[in-house]
């Protein structure tokens, strides 16, 4: 009996060992968490780097005991409102906009250190900058009480107001002190903008900020272009971390983006990868979107820092729930270490691409959601709509988003599932994938991946997975997507813990009632049947006609031999039910 109970237990041991097992398996994020926690251990790793601590906060922000640690950690660190990155240096830019995003992250206070970001502001320096003023007619304008003429097509002509230059062939105004305001007055309905260009450079960026009036109403421009420095020098990477972490604070951060989009293609500033920032920065820009997609190599990953594993974490941060961001969050699965860990960057991935809603005070995180809010970009919200809940990434929880553009008011148009865009796609109000140039019918004879009933898309949806041999035959770079063909981990994994439910249940009443399965398996070995036979009559039948009795034959005895006695003594069943029931089939079956 002892050796049926260990062998039971075993049992049961062997199966919830591979439930666990499966549970390992299929909840990799869970595993890569843990693996993270088990380095971070009971001091926050005890990093003297203050990037790595602010990121080790803001991947265990939901544990409490290592989001404590973290915290501790960070504020030790801290010098007069801000930090350095190391415990030698003086206060950095970026270490003082992580540890503050960090911070803001689980709630605390960080007015201090968002005040200190601000008060490092410079003007940004080395731009060209223009007026464009637009009338559908001709009309006569004035600027600062300056009067000129904007001909029907659409040159100026006239004085040049004070500060100002006719530039672009006459078209627009070049912007020579840049510190003046500019009001302007037009006797018919007009628009103005500002743009602005590098010297060296033959590309122009518009601000994205259009004001308009109607005859006899006025506009105000005024360049405001900013970066942000601990020196004269404006420091680039310490600009972009400097404006996310202004983002989340709730501060409006338009001033930054033109010093950070046009100093975006200098060769050294390339490795801080600037087109996931402004998209971070500017969602409504599809320039930006389109760069960040196109950097992505093989639909996986990006590698612009020369670290594929920072540079893929900052690119899902910008994306989020894109279906780019997507597959690179599969591709990043797929190369952990068998730890559950990356190779590097562990906490930044979790906290980009995996994130979990932090742990605030002594109770649970509200987050965006809870409040039926949106979570969305800060460039497609109102600064007074925006409110002080969780949103994973970059985006923050909004009150009333600002109205997305509809694919064909962006010049667009949505492609049937036969047609194939000729252009890119962007993200729109009504469609993620708006064309933005013609949808031609897609040629089956051309095309194999259409031929299987696939998709050619620029990237593959998180159901989807890439079919590589078929790509090849999609038009514009675009990849063979096909539905993913095993059902979701989170089913199988649980039909499997069902069936090994069963099997622990099944072995339990196996064991418990094992002598009455031999009982019954006994009858169905030997054919037994337990009926009584037919009723007895009030007189016994006639023989048959034929029928003679037999003469009985001497009873033989044959002498019982002696059998020799075993060296091992049979053991004697305890079981007095099992014994009595045994002794009367046998009593039965002579």
């Amino acid at each position: 009996m002892e050796k049926k109970s260990v062998l039971a237990i075993t049992l049961v041991l062997i199966v919830l060992f591979s439930i666990s097992f499966i549970f390992a398996a299929n909840n990799t994020v869970d595993s890569s968490y843990a693996c993270l926690k088990a380095q971070l251990g009971t001091n926050c790793g005890n990093t003297q780097n203050t990037n790595q601590a602010a990121f080790n906060l803001l991947a265990m922000s939901s544990d409490s005991k290592v989001q404590s640690d973290c915290k501790k950690l960070l504020k030790d660190k801290l010098e007069d409102d801000c930090w350095s990155e190391l415990s030698s240096n003086s206060c950095s830019l970026k270490s003082t906009a992580l540890a503050t995003i960090a911070l803001k992250t689980i709630g605390e206070k960080v007015d201090n250190y968002v005040q200190w970001l601000l008060d490092q502001k410079k003007p940004a320096t080395g731009l060209i900058w223009y007026l464009e003023i637009d009338a559908a007619n001709e009309t006569e304008c004035d600027v600062n009480g300056r009067s000129f003429i904007i001909n029907e097509n659409k040159k100026i002509t006239g004085q040049d107001p004070s500060g100002l230059i006719k530039s672009y062939d006459d078209y627009w105004f070049q912007i020579l002190d840049t510190s003046k305001n500019f009001t302007i007055s037009c006797d018919r309905e007009f628009l103005t903008t500002l743009l602005y260009q590098k010297p060296d450079s033959e590309i122009y960026h518009v601000t994205g900020l259009t004001h308009s009036a109607t005859a006899g109403d006025s506009t105000n421009e005024k360049v405001e272009s900013y970066c942000f420095s601990t020196s004269n020098t404006c420091d680039y990477e310490g600009t972009l971390w400097t404006a996310i972490a202004l983002q989340k604070a709730g501060k409006d951060i338009t001033p930054y983006i033109p010093y950070i989009s046009a100093m975006s293609d200098n060769p050294e500033n390339k490795k801080y990868f600037a087109s996931a920032f402004l998209y971070m920065l500017n969602h409504a820009d599809d320039s930006y979107y389109l760069d960040l997609k196109n950097l992505q190599k093989q639909g996986k990953y990006w590698d612009e820092s020369g670290n594929k594993y920072y540079g893929t974490a900052l690119a899902i941060l910008a994306l989020q729930d894109d279906s780019a961001a997507n597959s690179a969050r599969d591709y990043l699965l797929s190369i952990r270490e068998s730890s559950g860990c990356w190779r590097s960057d562990t906490a930044f991935i979790l906290f980009s691409a995996f994130t979990k809603a932090p742990v605030k005070g002594t109770g649970g995180t509200s987050t965006c959601e809870d409040f039926k809010y949106v979570c969305t970009s800060a460039s497609e919200c109102n600064l007074e709509n925006k409110m002080d809940l969780f949103c994973s990434g970059s985006n923050i929880c909004c009150k009333a988003p600002v109205q997305k553009q509809k694919c064909s008011e962006k010049q667009g148009i949505i492609c049937e599932s036969n047609q194939q865009c000729t252009e890119n796609t962007v993200v729109a109000g009504d469609t993620r994938e708006c064309c933005l140039g013609s949808c031609p019918v897609i040629q089956t004879t051309d095309n194999n991946c259409v031929k299987e009933k696939y998709s050619c898309k620029s990237s593959c949806s998180s159901t989807e997975e890439e079919k590589t041999t078929l790509s090849d035959s999609c038009p514009n770079n675009n990849r063979c997507c096909a539905a993913k063909t095993s059902t979701s981990g989170i089913f199988s994994s649980w039909t499997l813990i069902i069936i090994l439910i069963i099997l622990i249940i099944l072995i339990i009443l196996a064991i418990l009632f094992r002598n009455h399965l031999r009982i019954w398996w006994f009858k169905m070995k030997s054919g037994f049947k337990s009926s009584k036979g037919p009723s007895p009559t009030n007189r016994p039948g006639s023989p048959p006609p034929s029928y003679r009795p037999l003469q009985p034959r001497p009873r033989q005895m044959i002498p019982r031999q002696q059998m020799p006695q075993s060296r091992t003594p049979i053991r004697k069943s305890n079981d007095k039910d099992f014994e009595e029931t045994m002794k009367k089939l046998r009593d039965m079956s002579k």
